[in-house]
C-alpha cells in the first residue's frame, strides 16, 4: 500500500504537468483555434529565464531571490505570448502586417549599427567598392536608418495579410517557432542540463509510513489553483468574449468583440501557464533542452480528453495520464509507459467521443 501511494502521487504530479500543458493549448484554441505546438517550448524559455535570474552567479545565473525571479519569469512568460501573437500570428490571420514590419524593420536596423560599425559590408556585398572594414559610427547610423526603412517598406507592402484564415500556415508557424526556441535556448543559455532549485526541492514528509516530496504536493496543489482560476476567468467578461470567438467567430466580430485583442490577452494567458507548468517541472527534475519534448505530446493527449474545450476535463484527463503512467510502471512493467496514453485516449474516447467534456464540436486541426 505505501508503494501504491508513492505511484499515485508520483502519477498526480505527472499529470498536473500534463494537464497544464494542456490548459495552456486549450486556451489559446479558444481564440486561435489552432493548435500551438510550441506550448511546451515557450514554457520552457520562461523557465529558463527564472533559472538565470535565480541561480548563483557562479553558475551563470544573476543570483537574484527566488520569488522574484519567478515572478519575472511568469510575467516574461506572459509578455512573450502576447508579443508572439501580436507580431507573427495576426498577420496569419487577416489582421495587419504593420506591427510585423515595424518589429523587423526597428530590430534588423539595430543589428546593423554594430555589424556595420564592426564588419563593414555583407559577403555578399564584398565586390561592391568600399572599405571591408567596419564603416564610422555615423555612417553606420545612416546605413541602418536606410535598411530600416527599406525592411519596412518590404514588409508592409509585399507581405500581405491572409485574406482568408488557413489554419495551415499558423500550424506550421507553431512548429517552426519550436525548433527557433529550441536553437535560441541553446545559443543563450548552452545545451548542458542545470539544476533549478526551488525552495521546496529535495524537501520530503512522510504520510505514514510513505515518504512524499513537497514538489510533488506543490505541482499538484499549484496546477489545480490554476483549473479554477481559469474557470473563474472564463466567466468573466474577457472570458466570454473569448468563448464567444471560438464558438463563432465570425457572429461575435459582428457583434464588436475585438478578435485581436481577445487572442492576445489568450497567448498571454496560454504561455503564462505553460511556463508555470515547465517552471515545476524542471525544478523537480532537471532543467535541459529536451524538458519539453515529452510534455507537449502528453499536453495535447489531455486537450483531446478534455475536447480542446473544458479545462476541468483537460486538466482531469492529464492526471489520468500522469496516473496510468504511474501505476502501469509500478505495478506491471515500466515498459508499457509510453503506450498508456494512447491506450487511454483510445479508451476515453471510445466510451465518450466528446472526452471529458459536455459540449464537443468539430475543429479544424
Amino acid at each position: 500500500m505505501d508503494q501504491l501511494l508513492q505511484q499515485i502521487v508520483v502519477g498526480l504530479e505527472a499529470g498536473s504537468s500534463y494537464g497544464l500543458i494542456g490548459l495552456a493549448i486549450v486556451v489559446i484554441m479558444k481564440s486561435t483555434d489552432v493548435p500551438n505546438f510550441a506550448t511546451a517550448e515557450m514554457g520552457l524559455v520562461a523557465a529558463y529565464m527564472g533559472w538565470f535570474l535565480s541561480a548563483d552567479p557562479d553558475k551563470g545565473g544573476v543570483g537574484w531571490p527566488f520569488w522574484l525571479a519567478i515572478v519575472l519569469a511568469l510575467a516574461f512568460a506572459g509578455v512573450f505570448g502576447a508579443i508572439t501573437q501580436f507580431f507573427l500570428v495576426r498577420p496569419l490571420t487577416g489582421l495587419s502586417t504593420q506591427p510585423l514590419a515595424a518589429f523587423s524593420a526597428l530590430g534588423l536596423g539595430y543589428i546593423s549599427i554594430d555589424f556595420l560599425n564592426n564588419e563593414g559590408l555583407p559577403t555578399f556585398l564584398d565586390w561592391f567598392p568600399v572599405t571591408s572594414e567596419g564603416f564610422p559610427l555615423a555612417v553606420a547610423v545612416i546605413l541602418a536608418i536606410i535598411t530600416a526603412v527599406l525592411t519596412y517598406l518590404m514588409m508592409r507592402y509585399w507581405v500581405k495579410p491572409l485574406g482568408k484564415v488557413d489554419h495551415f500556415p499558423l500550424l506550421l508557424l507553431t512548429i517552426g517557432l519550436t525548433f527557433a526556441l529550441g536553437s535560441l535556448i541553446e545559443n543563450l543559455w548552452g545545451a548542458t542540463p542545470q539544476r533549478f532549485d526551488a525552495p521546496w526541492s529535495g524537501e520530503t514528509f512522510d504520510l505514514g509510513s510513505t515518504r512524499i516530496g513537497w514538489d510533488q504536493v506543490v505541482t499538484i496543489v499549484v496546477g489545480m489553483a490554476i483549473v479554477v482560476g481559469l474557470a473563474l476567468f472564463f466567466r468573466s467578461k474577457w472570458g466570454v468574449r473569448m468563448r464567444a470567438i471560438a464558438e463563432d467567430g465570425p457572429t461575435a466580430r459582428m457583434l464588436g468583440i475585438n478578435a485581436g485583442a481577445v487572442s492576445l490577452i489568450a497567448w498571454a494567458i496560454g504561455i503564462f501557464v505553460a511556463g508555470a507548468a515547465m517552471i515545476l517541472n524542471t525544478s523537480s527534475t532537471v532543467l535541459e533542452l529536451g524538458s519539453a519534448e515529452g510534455l507537449i505530446l502528453k499536453g495535447f493527449i489531455a486537450a483531446v480528453l478534455g475536447g480542446f474545450v473544458s479545462m476541468g476535463g483537460t486538466f482531469a484527463g492529464g492526471l489520468l495520464v500522469g496516473l496510468g503512467e504511474a501505476l502501469a510502471g509500478g505495478q506491471i512493467s515500466t515498459s508499457l509507459q509510453p503506450t498508456i496514453a494512447l491506450l487511454v485516449v483510445v479508451v476515453v474516447l471510445l466510451v465518450a467521443p466528446g472526452g471529458f467534456s459536455r459540449t464537443a464540436r468539430t475543429r479544424e486541426v
